[in-house]
Formats: C-alpha cells, sequence, structure tokens
C-alpha cells in the first residue's frame, strides 16, 4: 500500500489545482456580474442626476442582485474554507455525508455538472476514519467523470449503505457506460489503494460502488512513516 505522504505530491496537486480552478471561475463569474450590475446602477444615479425620471424598481432589483450575488459569493468561499482545511489532518474520523455533501457543493462549480441527490443511511451517521482529502479527490473525479459523459441535464444519485460491520458502500446511480472505460484511472486507482478503498461498478445497471473501510488501521503509521 502506498504510503499516503507519497500522494501528498502530484497527484494530489493536480486535484487540489483542479478544484481551485472552479471555484476562482464561479467566484470571478460572480464579481463580473456585481461589477455589471454596479455599472448600472451608476448609469442609473447620472440618468437621474440630469433629471430623467427613474423607475424605484429598477434600482430594487439591481441592489436585490447584487446583494443576491454577494451571498453567492460568501457561500463560494465556505465551501473553499472547508475544502482547504480538508488537508489539515492526513487521517481523522469523519462522517462520510459531510464529506458527500462538499463533493457535490464543489462539483457544482462545474459548467458541465448535472443535478446530484445524495441520501444517507437512514437513523444512523456513517462516521469513518480515513484521509478525507484523499477520499474527496476519488469522489469527486466520479463525479466529474459522471457529467462529462451525461452532460448538465443528467441526475446522479448517491447514496450510503452498510453492506457489513466494517464497510460503509457509497453507491453511484446513473453511471452511463462510456464512464467505466476511464474511471478510476491510474491516478484514482493509486489513492484508492493508499486509504484502503475499493472502487467496482456493475455495467447492467450503470452502477458504481465505493467501498470505504470503516476503521483504516495503519493509516496513521503510513501518514507519519518517512518517505522510502
Amino acid at each position: 500500500m502506498a504510503k499516503i505522504n507519497d500522494l501528498f505530491g502530484y497527484d494530489s496537486l493536480a486535484f487540489f489545482g483542479r478544484v481551485n480552478a472552479s471555484i476562482s471561475h464561479e467566484l470571478k463569474n460572480i464579481m463580473a456580474i456585481i461589477s455589471e450590475t454596479a455599472g448600472l446602477l451608476s448609469d442609473l444615479s447620472a440618468m437621474a442626476q440630469a433629471g430623467t425620471p427613474i423607475s424605484a424598481d429598477m434600482i430594487t432589483s439591481s441592489t436585490e442582485s447584487i446583494i443576491e450575488e454577494i451571498q453567492r459569493g460568501f457561500t463560494t468561499i465556505r465551501q473553499m474554507n472547508r475544502f482547504a482545511h480538508s488537508v489539515d489532518t492526513p487521517v481523522v474520523s469523519i462522517d462520510l455525508m459531510e464529506i458527500l455533501d462538499l463533493v457535490r457543493n464543489l462539483s457544482e462549480y462545474l459548467s458541465f455538472a448535472g443535478k446530484t441527490n445524495l441520501h444517507g443511511v437512514p437513523g444512523g451517521t456513517p462516521m469513518a476514519q480515513t484521509s478525507p482529502f484523499i477520499l474527496q479527490a476519488i469522489l469527486y473525479q466520479a463525479v466529474v467523470q459522471t457529467f462529462q459523459h451525461t452532460g448538465p441535464q443528467a441526475s446522479l444519485d448517491i447514496s450510503v449503505q452498510a453492506p457489513d460491520a466494517s464497510t460503509w458502500r457509497i453507491r453511484f446511480d446513473g453511471f452511463s457506460v462510456k464512464e467505466f472505460e476511464t474511471f478510476p484511472d491510474a491516478r484514482t486507482e493509486r489513492m484508492a489503494e493508499s486509504i484502503g478503498v475499493a472502487i467496482h461498478w456493475d455495467r447492467a445497471t450503470d452502477r458504481l460502488e465505493i467501498d470505504v473501510p470503516v476503521s483504516a488501521e495503519g493509516l496513521g503509521e503510513l501518514a507519519t512513516a518517512p518517505k522510502a
């Protein structure tokens, strides 16, 4: 099994860069809308100073648009902070639903992303000891692969199940046949191996399943062991 520290290199940086690029693009769009709306308000102000009657509704609409975009910006920054802090501790106990929620939110910044529906474990919280950053990379890549082939009109259902006492199974319903030819790639396979995650699929039902160990014994040692 590869050391976790070894994967906090190129593979992880590639994932980190890709997510940050999508977040920065979202923030750029938000700032562009605010800038355009502020320009409109400036024009309306100039018209009012020149004596042209201005509808109060136009000013209200522009103001509300700016407020809405500011709130969207704050939400985006919160997601960015959640993602950034996922590297704070290499191995930690996590709630899988929180990880999946963050992955869903991050994927929404992609122009080709469709709708992602999350379904939790009835009556329980799916806790697991693992590397949150690496698990996010695996799950994010699965979502990206889905929508790259199915497009923004598609819908992906993600659920968490317990096939046995030692495993949480994250099931993706809505995979296309093409995705099985490209996921997982070699990078994703290395990451999955490093945290004991198993990836398998069922072509007949277009279903991907990712098994996450409840207790990842040995990961703590791997996370602090010196590189070979």
